[in-house]
């Protein structure tokens, strides 16, 4: 689901342009995964929701869903030559359980549908039994029976971050809480918060995740070092300014502020007001994955407006948002196409970086697959809010779901399972309940949205 062509910063379109940036809008939108009737998706939603109360990965050809993660791979093959595996497999990674639970709330708040809101309730049970020692989760998580599989937490010491795993987790447990008012949820989700919160740097920014003191002395890990990439830091932002909000903790909000501030900090300089996925401890740009190089990233940067559009938002302080306008207008500058971005590109150049597996600059088309290369990575939406596209009001994707170019294949919803089903669930319920205007855009913006 894409939307509209962005309009280039400072510039009008001719007639014939505004023309035909309308009608790729309407095509996009008429195509797009959000269906007439929201409540069918939500429907599909409560239909794929498993009976341990989380939703799956879809089965491969074998019939059964495979992990992602080095842990799963190996206690699968190690199972495999004893007669199993004998557990179910419950994504917590975005667009997933907890992304999932969150539209099912949305969807409930909206309409009132009980039958949506006891499947979040399921849904948060499970995560209740799922929640590790330190406090929060795992991207991909082995149950059998409604519990954690017990070998489970003996292996996997780590806490994921990115991927909106454990801030989302805590997001779901705290609207749990608050359309309930059961304190088994929020309890949970203060358990969380508090990890969260502990494994913010000093810098500021956020790892991708949280390691045992001992992990740390015996090994040092690039996990560790600060990071954007798959919404790490943005997402540990806006959860900390729930959970502020939620639970009366303004030390959650200066933590957040502060996370906001390095944003700033390490954005890159106009005109190519972006940010990289990951950092180095002096802020500079660095590598990942092989294939993943010191670059600019839009899906990244993204997530980074987000966040500062939150903090201005929840604090009210100007402070944050001409980064975020910056970033907005260089965003708007870089599509390759209405709809369509390259996900990383070179600091210098501006140019698009599409990587072989062994870090190689290669064409798209001989780019490592299974890896997010393009996208709209929901920069359509952004741009409409900050009135650098025309068109109504877009909704905002689930981290983790890239949408697919216009008139490109989207291996995302290609591949189907549960995961697609709550991708599209996230998008509907915005139809149902949509954002408030950012307080980032043009006050005349504003304005005309406060009118509607």
């Amino acid at each position: 689901m894409s939307r509209a062509a962005p309009l280039r910063a400072g510039r009008c379109l001719p007639r014939a342009g505004a023309v035909a940036v309308a009608a790729i809008l309407l095509a996009r939108v008429a195509a797009a995964a959000v269906p007439a009737e929201p409540a069918a998706v939500l429907d599909a939603l409560v239909a794929a929701q498993a009976a341990d109360g989380g939703w799956h990965f879809a089965p491969e050809a074998d019939g059964r869903p495979h992990g992602h993660t080095w842990v799963m791979r190996v206690a699968e093959w190690l199972a495999q030559r004893l007669g199993g595996p004998h557990w179910d497999l419950v994504v917590v990674r975005s667009p997933g359980t907890p992304s999932a639970g969150l539209a099912l709330v949305a969807g409930w708040r909206a309409t009132g549908r009980a039958q949506w809101l006891a499947s979040a309730r399921r849904a948060g049970d499970l995560l209740i039994a799922l929640q590790l020692a330190p406090g929060g989760w795992v991207s991909e998580m082995p149950v059998e029976r409604g519990r954690l599989t017990a070998w489970f937490p003996w292996v996997s010491p780590r806490i994921t971050l990115d991927d909106d795993v454990t801030p989302g987790a805590v997001r779901f447990l705290l609207a749990l809480w608050e359309a309930t008012g059961d304190a088994r949820y929020r309890d949970a989700a203060v358990r969380g918060v508090d990890l969260l919160a502990g494994a913010q740097l000093p810098s500021g920014a956020w790892p991708h995740v949280w390691r045992p003191r001992w992990m740390h002395v015996v090994r040092r890990s690039r996990d560790d070092t600060a990071s954007l990439n798959d919404g790490t830091t943005p997402l540990a932002i806006d959860t900390l300014v729930v959970a502020a909000a939620a639970l009366g903790r303004p030390d959650l909000l200066r933590a957040a502020r502060h996370g906001g501030r390095w944003l700033l900090a390490v954005q890159h300089g106009e005109p190519r007001a972006g940010w990289a996925q990951q950092y180095d401890a002096e802020g500079r740009p660095a590598p990942m994955r092989v294939f993943e190089p010191a670059a600019l990233a839009t899906w990244e940067s993204r997530h980074a407006v987000e966040a500062l559009e939150t903090l201005a938002r929840a604090t009210g302080e100007p402070q944050w948002c001409e980064g975020a306008r910056q970033a907005a207008r260089w965003l708007a500058d870089v599509a390759l196409a209405p709809g369509c971005w390259a996900r990383l590109l070179d600091p210098t150049s501006g140019r698009p970086l599409y990587l072989a597996a062994d870090g190689t600059r290669v064409p798209l088309a001989a780019a490592r697959p299974g890896y997010d290369w393009t996208g709209d990575f929901g920069i359509p939406a952004l741009l409409v809010r900050f009135g650098l596209a025309g068109g109504p009001e877009l909704p905002i994707p689930a981290p983790g779901d890239p949408l697919a170019c216009p008139g490109r294949p989207d291996p995302f919803r290609t591949h189907g399972g549960a995961r697609a089903v709550a991708a599209d669930a996230t998008l509907a319920v915005a139809v149902l309940a949509p954002r408030p205007p950012s307080p980032c855009a043009p006050v005349a913006l504003v304005r005309a949205e406060g009118r509607r």
